[in-house]
């Protein structure tokens, strides 16, 4: 998902000899056989919220919910977070370990290997038909049964609503609902238009969660036939290892562990969501052990906290963007001279430097380190305030005279982008360019970026699935539900629609790939200012984090000693 948007679920079971079955693993164009479930997490009780013997994580956020239907998350974690905590999904992804270069070891998964999750197992057939058999006896937290005809329903419900999981499986040449079929009671088919790994992969994330019949129709009414307006605003019945106990807006969000889940009780008994919009004042809490773990925590600190015995600090490479994001409909940002000459205007090495500490790799294209096809080679945008000033010439506004008022946006609680902005804006000024930076609340920001209003912002995407045709599909196709900068190349638009997905040459699909990035980098709706590492800072008995590469915490591995 831009901002944070977009973003695969994974659970493993509790028994031994489930794990054993976990290990039968077929990648790619395989199936799966047995999977498994969720973890488990722990934590300290706030005050009030528990018994002395409940196990409590705290955990502080820095956002609040956006909604709670899974079809239609974008650009709030909390809100993914609840969602992902509290569903499954048919399918997921295998958990591995993997080393940091200072020889931490840390748990991540593996985006090349689907295992079963709500599917006891899973096949694609070499015409791309793919079947899922669900495990026998699941329900839904109100003991309503999950059977293939409820799966089938929630798919169809995510067509007729729109909601931007459509667009994942219409990007895995799933187009309609039609294309989801019951074999049996426990048995669906999905037949994409040609055979593919993306659909798969795509398939996993908590956006594809089905919602139950009973509860669609306790809330649905004659002009709203999906209770689409109800799920905004609550949380619909789940089938995770997590139910929602209290929501207060501006607050907290609790979860409380399932008794009855189909994979194993947590080992949490609870997960309290602290909203806590201020960076300084996540880590002033965690520090005073008034909460167990932080997200979106201060770069500059991370140093600092690693030498404190009671914290963990959990800092890994991903191929997340963060980006300056301009509007290309909103004057000035409609000539591309006005936008390259911004893109010249940016001291990377310095944000790099003075924003991130070091805990960011330079990113110079669309498609990050880290992700199949990238190519540095296009960028042409070297700090040079001389080329800045001699495009911005060009395009009518010498020194910037002429210039309309330019607002640079972003949300209120992430230090780096504060620091960002103001690098930025220092930067700018230089050659002529006067920009006010805006300090919006994190939800009024998700909004206004979502309805395009925004002039010119910091953002941050990471792709869930490492495809650069994923990847390429969200931010910069003019049709995509998340291109906010309103993009719009009918070449990329052509090449993305007609390689993502491809049963021919491989190079071709890749050399096709480059030239994308090559078109976009020309016309630079998007200036990259870093690849940042993913940070969290935890109490240091709090085990079990693995790190998914949509950024979203699975409450259900962690424990807390």
């Amino acid at each position: 998902m831009s901002t944070i948007r977009f973003r695969a679920p994974g659970r493993m079971w509790l028994l031994a000899a489930l794990l054993a079955l976990a290990a039968m693993v077929i990648a790619a164009c395989g199936g799966t056989a047995p999977s498994t479930p969720q973890g488990s997490a722990t934590a300290a009780p706030a005050a009030g919220a528990a018994t002395s013997k409940e196990k409590v994580l705290v955990v502080a956020v820095d956002g609040d919910i956006d909604t709670f239907d899974p079809c239609c998350t974008v650009g709030s974690k909390p809100s993914q977070t609840t969602i992902q905590n509290t569903f499954d999904q048919l399918t997921q992804y295998q958990q591995v370990e993997k080393t940091l270069p200072n020889g931490k070891k840390y748990m991540t998964v593996d985006t090349a290997k689907i295992i079963g999750m709500l599917a006891e197992s899973w096949e694609m057939a070499p015409d791309g038909t793919v079947t899922f058999k669900l495990r026998p006896g699941l329900k839904w937290q109100d003991g309503e049964p999950i059977t293939a005809d409820a799966i089938v329903n929630g798919y169809k419900r995510i067509y007729e609503v729109g909601g931007l999981s459509s667009f994942l499986l219409i990007m895995g040449g799933v187009k309609t609902a039609d294309q989801f079929s019951v074999k049996d009671p426990q048995t669906i088919v999905m037949k994409p238009a040609l055979a593919n790994n993306l659909v798969n992969m795509n398939n996993v994330m908590h956006n594809t969660s089905t919602l139950a019949p009973n509860d669609i129709k306790t809330h649905a009414n004659d002009k709203d036939k999906w209770a689409g307006e109800f799920f905004k605003k609550n949380l619909a019945t789940g089938n995770g290892p997590f139910a929602l106990e209290s929501y207060k807006p501006g607050d907290s969000i609790v979860l409380k562990a399932r008794d009855d889940y189909y994979g194993g009780r947590a080992k949490l008994d609870k997960v309290i969501m602290k909203i806590v919009p201020d960076a300084q004042q996540r880590v002033l809490l965690l520090k005073r052990g008034d909460v167990d773990m932080i997200l979106i925590p201060p770069v500059k600190d991370l140093d600092e906290l690693e030498k404190d015995p009671n914290l963990n600090v959990i800092s890994v490479p991903s191929t997340q963007n963060r980006m300056l994001e301009m509007n290309v409909k909103t004057p000035p940002f409609d000539k591309k001279e006005v936008r390259q000459a911004f893109a010249y205007a940016i001291p990377y090495d310095t944000i790099i430097k003075q924003v991130w500490y070091g805990r960011a790799q330079p990113l110079k294209s669309p498609i990050a380190t880290g992700t199949p096809t990238s190519d540095f080679s296009f960028w042409k945008y070297d700090y040079n305030l001389d080329k800045a000033k001699e495009l911005l010439a060009q395009a009518g506004f010498p020194n910037g005279q002429g210039l309309p008022p330019i607002k640079l946006t972003i949300r209120i609680g992430t230090e780096e982008d504060e620091r960002a902005a103001v690098i930025i804006q220092d930067s700018l000024k230089q050659i002529g360019v006067n920009v006010t930076i805006d300090k919006m609340a994190f939800a009024a920001f998700n909004e206004q970026e979502q309805k395009r209003q925004l002039q010119l912002w910091i953002d941050e995407w990471i792709s869930w699935v490492n495809d650069p045709y994923y990847h390429l599909s969200w931010i910069y196709t003019s049709d995509s539900p998340t291109v906010y900068t309103n993009y719009n190349n009918p070449q990329v638009d052509q090449l993305v629609k007609k390689y993502t997905l491809w049963a021919g040459d491989q190079k071709e699909r890749d050399d096709a790939s480059k030239q994308i990035q090559q078109l976009i980098v020309d016309d630079v709706p998007v200036i990259y200012l870093a690849a940042p590492n993913f940070n969290i800072v935890t109490r240091s008995n709090v085990t079990g984090y693995v790190y998914y590469n949509d950024e979203l915490t699975r409450f259900y591995y962690m424990d807390k000693n």
